[in-house]
């Protein structure tokens, strides 16, 4: 699926990989699959926990099966360091990156997850594994039902035992998992900070960023949009959001808040 790098390209030419993506298979669940040799697990491992051991091309292609060109593969533990999730760059050019994603879980198969649902990226912005290891949450990139032009960005869950893809929560993108596991953080157009129970619901606001969608950049189709929170501890939030207008076209503020569980 082309996306997932933040470059800015032509909205026709989006549309065209779009129309692509929407005939990719999606991908097989836990019961199809096969569990990964001892000897790539145990690299996996290892690249895991040290960030001067990455996977090499290769050792990616083994992985994964991924008999065609390779640009770039990363390896991304989460849900702390539980899991991770295995990104392939298997071809840029132009406005985009063809982009596949990989779970692995030890002791458990190498799942690919679909690259599209709806006529939607699924894999080209941020992605979030849930504390259990049964789901990720990821954004939704597509065009809205009446204008071509009219770009959507939601959060998606993608259940790994049946491969099952669902709209999750719609106004909302970019998430992050709590410290504590009970909740997804996201933002919206304006840079809100909000926030959903893991199990679903309503978001309710965490922080306002008075700001207006105009002040915020966005462009979808090149996964351009607010940046995830991070915490840098369990009692502390950090928002960090680019803001147009100014001196200099645009400025990056950051500020910390209070977070409980």
């Amino acid at each position: 699926m082309r996306s997932s790098r933040p470059v800015v390209g032509c909205p026709l030419m989006f549309l065209l990989l779009l129309a692509s993506s929407a005939r990719a298979s999606e991908s097989a669940p836990d019961s199809a699959a096969k569990p990964l040799p001892a000897a790539l697990q145990q690299r996996v491992e290892q690249a895991m926990k040290s960030a001067e051991e990455p996977l090499s091309r290769e050792e990616c292609q083994a992985l994964t099966g991924w008999a065609r060109p390779l640009e770039e593969c990363a390896l991304t533990p989460v849900a702390g360091g539980k899991a991770a999730l295995l990104q392939l760059t298997t071809e840029c050019g132009g406005d985009s990156c063809d982009v596949q994603v990989f779970v692995y879980r030890p002791g458990r198969p190498l799942l690919r997850l679909p690259d599209s649902s709806k006529g939607g990226s699924l894999t080209g912005g941020h992605l979030v594994m849930t504390p259990s290891l049964e789901h990720v949450i990821t954004d939704w990139v597509g065009l809205g039902p009446r204008d071509m032009g009219d770009w959507r960005v939601e959060l998606y869950r993608i259940e790994l035992r049946t491969g099952k893809v669902s709209p999750w929560v719609k106004g909302c993108f970019s998430p992050a998992l709590s410290p504590g596991g009970r909740w997804i953080l996201c933002r919206n157009r304006r840079g809100d900070v909000l926030k959903v129970p893991l199990t679903g619901g309503t978001p309710t606001l965490v922080h306002r960023s008075g700001l207006s969608a105009e002040q915020v950049p966005w462009t979808p189709y090149a996964s351009l949009y607010p940046d995830a929170v991070t915490f840098p501890s369990p009692e502390r939030l950090q928002v960090t959001t680019i803001v147009l207008g100014g001196p200099d076209g645009e400025e990056r503020r950051s500020l910390e808040l209070p977070w409980k569980e």
